[in-house]
Formats: C-alpha cells, sequence, structure tokens
C-alpha cells in the first residue's frame, strides 16, 4: 500500500479456472482440503483477491463475432478467475460495486458453495482479452490463453496513462481501485459468459460489476479524460 500512495500500481492475474484456486483446486467441504477441483467449495486465488493490488480477469471475443462487438467472459482454454475472498474483508472502494451484485444479481448457490456473507472482498476488478494471443517460440507461432495474458494489456493500458499526466506534469496514478470504482462508465460493460469451476457453472457475468470480469474492459479515450482530470 506504500508502494501505491508512492504511485506504483499492482496489477495481477485473477487466475484461470474459474471458481477454482490456484491449479483449478477446489476445497474438500468434509477434510476441507484442497481437491482435484471437479466438486467442492469455490477456492478464491491468491494473490488474485487480494484488496491491496489490482486483479484483472480475462475476456474474449464472442465466437463468431468481429472486435467491434462486445465481448464476453473467457470460456475458451481458461475461465476468467473470480469470486469471494474467505481471507480479506470487503474495502470500502468496492462495497457499492458488491452491494449492488448481490442485491440484483443473487447468485444461486449458498454458503456450502462460497463465502456468502457479502462482506469480503470480490474480485476481479476490471478484464481485458485473454484468448488467442500470438507467440513465437523459437520460429514456432502458437496461441495463448490467460490471466497472465490480460494482465499485461492492461498495465500497458495504465502505462499510457500515467505517461500522459507525467508529461502534463502530474504523478502517476499509483494505487488503481479507488479510480477504478469511482468510474465505472470508463470500462466496457461484460455481461456474457460465465467462469464455470468446482463442478458448477460459477459465477454469471451481469451488468456492472461480477466476479467474473469485474467493471468490465478499458476504454482507454474514457479512462484517458478522466485520469487527466484528476490533480
Amino acid at each position: 500500500m506504500k508502494l501505491g500512495l508512492s504511485g506504483t500500481s499492482f496489477l495481477f492475474s485473477s487466475g484461470d479456472f474459474g471458481v477454482g484456486g490456484n491449479g483449478g483446486q477446489c476445497i474438500d467441504p468434509e477434510t476441507k482440503q484442497y481437491n482435484d477441483g471437479s466438486s467442492g467449495i469455490f477456492n478464491p486465488s491468491f494473490p488474485g483477491g487480494c484488496p491491496y493490488i489490482t486483479s484483472i480477469g480475462a475476456t474474449q471475443i464472442v465466437p463468431g463475432a468481429s472486435v467491434a462487438q462486445p465481448e464476453q467472459a473467457c470460456e475458451t482454454v481458461i475461465f476468467s478467475g473470480g469470486g469471494f475472498s474467505n481471507v480479506f474483508p470487503l474495502p470500502d472502494y468496492q462495497r457499492g460495486a458488491v452491494k449492488n451484485f448481490f442485491a440484483n444479481y443473487p447468485p444461486p448457490y449458498g454458503a456450502d458453495r462460497y463465502n456468502n456473507s457479502q462482506e469480503t472482498r470480490g474480485f476481479p476488478d476490471v478484464s481485458a482479452n485473454g484468448a488467442n494471443y500470438v507467440v513465437a517460440v523459437n520460429g514456432i507461432f502458437a496461441l495463448v490463453y490467460g490471466t497472465s495474458a490480460s494482465s499485461p494489456v492492461v498495465g500497458a493500458i495504465v502505462t499510457l496513462i500515467n505517461e500522459a499526466r507525467l508529461a502534463v506534469g502530474k504523478s502517476s496514478l499509483g494505487f488503481l481501485n479507488n479510480f477504478i470504482y469511482a468510474n465505472p462508465g470508463a470500462f466496457n460493460d461484460i455481461t456474457q459468459g460465465g467462469n464455470q469451476g468446482c463442478g458448477t457453472p460459477g459465477f454469471q457475468s451481469v451488468p456492472g460489476w461480477d466476479p467474473v470480469t469485474g467493471l468490465g474492459t478499458p476504454n482507454f479515450p474514457k479512462l484517458l479524460a478522466k485520469a487527466l482530470a484528476l490533480p
């Protein structure tokens, strides 16, 4: 948090296993131990669910659609990590967004599946495309997928915004989450797709913030204007 206040932004992947944790593991309801991910209690990832970082989920182009059309939550190869922490309390910066989600789109699961107290950190915060990135390794081209691809994309966007702020004599943004949740209209809302895991469909993308794609994907011109308007 001190680094955030000094101007450093921390972004981290929300995970690639939907409501399953790192490696796709879920929690056995009897033993409370990790299992193979085919059933059990949702297992929020770390540090993707930490309130002191900006958690980045994944989207994809809807099959058969164009890049100009609305995206959906990533459901190709990977599933956008998301859910509610079992450790960290609900931070004030996202309280309104999380309360709106529960009030208008309550998930069809009980406390036997996830922390439904409505008082813990929800993640991700935002998302970016996480499917079909072309990479070349030893001269061979291949496609890769994941929030480890979407997170650097958001990082690059933040870098461009910081560059623009520095050019007019302003500081870098630092910790992003207060700014992000104060400007939900600067993101493209994702309302299609889910993040299956633990033998369930997981959570679903809905209007507003959700534990699949967060507030959505950055709209750079809108986000830049909001950032430049800050002191």
